[in-house]
């Protein structure tokens, strides 16, 4: 009874703290953390770094000897098989007379008088071989194992800096993602306050016609202006659907998956001058610092190239062994082993213009590598420059958008108050509900893109 109350307890925990995760929100920080884990753009991107790391690794084996063995076990067995012969079984004795002229002369012969048959016989042989092969072999001098290891060296710490450049990319989406969903959910703040607002003035015009002191038309109006904020609430709430799964899929996460994430807002600025930005992103882009390790790549492999018209030193060696018998393994054993050890020089005279190929597309690569490099340069500068004057814009029009919802606000309280001493029309009072609903929500696109344009210059920085 005891053990089972055990496990009930540990099932209720389990189930209490499955349901505390699921009820969890995200944090922008989780939303990064969880993005940079799920995405497939940042999966491929290490994975062409651990492609570039086993290319500098196969470079660097170049300068290794080249070992090989290899070993056999053979074992036959052969018959030799005679045909059948056939043998006598007994002989008669005849004897010829012959005159030749006065001579005569005596022939004997002997006739079989039968045959015997003698089976064939069968002659095995057992043959037994073993041997072993120990080969060596290793490039003393070749110019382009160097560059090619330098090569592969700058390839890997680009292929490092393209998964960083990466992760700041999605960083960055995360981000707008996460600023849109906040955005989307303040802007059905101002929304519902708005609709709130609207019906209470309906309910108040609709009491002044009651009384005989507002018109008919007054009270059509307001309906009209409590529909349309209805409907712009409406229009505000698919807005939060809708970035949400945005959210959601830039977070690497089902869309239509029971997660929440958290409203919590927190303004940032930059804090440092133009010039220590542009300074700090020339030396810290991701990009940029990707397409200098390119420079640097094709440089060596122009040189690698070039080294293609020296000769080559190769030295090797081998050991063999082998061991065996056959038939009778007392006479017919054999054994022997043999050493070698050498060098070689080698050097291409002429192979069909394909060293003067390799250097025409090396010289090339180099080219494009290096305007490539001109380019990121200036375009880093121009995204700094860019995002740094935004941010500044930005912070004077969310202090414009603060000024403006304040005026706004003063404006409604006495256009209400001239409205209920008959000292204004509806259309004023409808206007000045317009106007607080378009300053407040300016104020808080304001706020959400100065903390963008934050992000942007940092991802121009390569600060993320």
């Amino acid at each position: 009874m005891r053990r089972v109350t055990r496990i009930l307890v540990l099932v209720v925990s389990v189930l209490t703290i499955s349901g505390m995760a699921v009820a969890k929100e995200l944090t922008l920080d989780d939303c990064l953390e969880l993005a940079l884990k799920n995405r497939a753009s940042i999966i491929a991107a290490r994975g062409q770094e651990t492609v570039a790391k086993w290319n500098e690794r196969a470079a660097l084996g170049a300068f290794l000897p080249r070992v090989s063995a290899s070993y056999s076990y053979v074992k036959s067995k052969s018959t030799d098989i005679k045909s059948d012969e056939l043998v006598p079984i007994g002989l008669d004795t005849l004897i010829d007379t012959f005159v030749v002229g006065l001579d005569t002369f005596l022939a004997l012969s002997l006739r079989p008088t039968g045959f015997d048959v003698l089976e064939a016989e069968l002659d095995d042989q057992d043959r037994t071989s073993r041997s072993l092969d120990i080969r060596a072999s290793m490039s003393v001098a070749n110019f382009s194992d160097w560059f090619d290891y330098a090569a592969a060296r700058a390839e890997r710490a680009g292929a490092r800096l393209d998964v960083i450049r990466s992760e700041q990319d999605l960083i960055y989406a995360v981000k707008t993602a996460y600023y849109a969903y906040l955005a989307a959910v303040e802007n059905v703040g101002v929304q519902e306050d708005a609709v709130k607002r609207s019906e209470e003035q309906l309910k108040l015009i609709q009491s002044k016609f009651d009384l005989g002191s507002a018109a008919k038309s007054d009270v059509l109006k307001q309906k009209v202006r409590s529909g349309n904020d209805r409907l712009a609430l409406l229009t505000g709430q698919n807005m939060v659907t809708t970035t949400r799964a945005d959210l959601a899929y830039t977070v690497g996460i089902d869309p239509g998956g029971d997660v929440t994430f958290s409203t919590a807002f927190e303004t940032r600025e930059f804090h440092g001058t133009l010039n220590e930005a542009v300074d700090f992103g020339l030396n810290h882009k991701p990009s940029l610092l990707a397409a200098r390790k390119s420079v640097e790549a094709a440089n060596h492999s122009v040189r690698s190239r070039w080294s293609e018209y020296l000769p080559k030193l190769s030295a090797f060696a081998s050991l063999d062994w082998s061991d065996g018998t056959r038939g009778d393994t007392v006479v017919f054993n054999f054994s022997s082993r043999s050493r070698t050890v050498g060098f070689e020089v080698t050097y291409n005279i002429f192979d069909g213009f394909f060293r003067e190929r390799n250097l025409s597309q090396s010289r090339v690569s180099l080219n494009d590598a290096r305007a490539g490099l001109a380019d990121m340069t200036n375009l880093v500068s121009r995204d700094i420059r860019t995002a740094y004057f935004d941010i500044e814009k930005l912070k004077e029009q969310k202090r414009v958008a603060q000024e403006n919802v304040d005026a706004a606000q003063e404006d409604m309280k006495i256009t209400q108050e001239k409205y209920n001493l008959g000292a204004a029309t509806i259309l004023d009072l409808l206007d000045a509900q317009v106007s607080l609903k378009t300053a407040q929500v300016s104020l808080v696109r304001a706020g959400f893109e100065l903390n963008l344009s934050v992000a942007a210059l940092e991802r121009a920085m390569g600060k993320m």
